[in-house]
């Protein structure tokens, strides 16, 4: 039930809903002080969601932390990658359907497990590994992608039902738990802006860990004309915000 409702909530944090929403109120409000007033707004929201600047400010203030990261001196059994990079793996193609940028979760996983500075990669919650008994689920071939890499199946953990956070953590712990790792040998890979959460999400398990994150964003330097209104920045702020809405929940409900 809860993955259902904030599949749902999801759609209204959208600053295209917010506009849209008002863009309506304002054409059936009869008042004309109302109807100026949501008009007003919804051309302000417009202004503020389609402003570059502000979006890359607000993606570098979440992140910030992790702007200087490197590779980890130190030595891990397992990179965690977080699910939800891909809407699965195209078998016609034989390439992952990777979602915007998320698919630097998986690139620098490989990276690590080539740097030396993981033995294994554990996969929890992808689409890209969907399992079914009749054969038709894509984790064999995911699996034959990821050997292209060198990449050996033995060096894969595959966690295959978590459909949120909160699940990646508690079923990639059982799962890590049986197979006798520790939290200090484990580290979790996903976007930075993702991090945060999903460290809690499996502090609330009482697993501590360390992360590397991906999809870092650099300190904005924009330019004058960078402060046009631009149409991709209000599909942009999707993540963003859908990560501090994620946050709010999450710690209401005890996640």
């Amino acid at each position: 039930m809860f993955f259902i409702i904030s599949k749902i909530l999801k759609i209204f944090i959208l600053p295209l809903t917010w506009i849209f929403l008002l863009l309506i109120l304002a054409y059936f409000i009869k008042k004309k002080k109302w109807k100026r007033g949501f008009f007003i707004s919804a051309i302000v929201l417009l202004l503020v969601f389609t402003d570059k600047p502000l979006l890359q400010w607000a993606q570098y203030m979440s992140t910030r932390q992790y702007s200087h990261q490197q590779l980890p001196k130190k030595h891990y059994e397992v990179a965690i990658v977080m699910g939800g990079y891909s809407d699965g793996f195209d078998t016609a193609t034989m390439q992952p359907i990777f979602i915007e940028d998320r698919g630097e979760r998986l690139w620098e996983a490989i990276r690590l497990y080539e740097s030396g500075v993981t033995e294994k990669i554990m996969i929890t919650g992808d689409a890209t590994i969907s399992k079914s008994h009749d054969s038709t689920g894509t984790e064999k071939y995911f699996k034959i992608y990821l050997s292209d890499f060198g990449i050996h199946d033995s060096d894969l953990i595959l966690e295959h039902y978590a459909r949120n956070t909160r699940e990646n953590a508690t079923y990639s712990i059982a799962i890590l738990d049986s197979l006798g790792y520790t939290p200090e040998q484990c580290l979790i890979v996903t976007s930075a802006s993702h991090m945060k959460r999903s460290i809690a999400c499996f502090e609330a398990e009482s697993w501590t860990l360390d992360g590397y994150a991906t999809n870092i964003y650099p300190k904005p330097h924009p330019k004058l004309y960078q402060f046009l209104p631009q149409w991709k920045p209000l599909t942009d702020w999707k993540e963003l915000l859908n990560e501090w809405f994620g946050r709010i929940i999450y710690k209401i409900v005890g996640y």
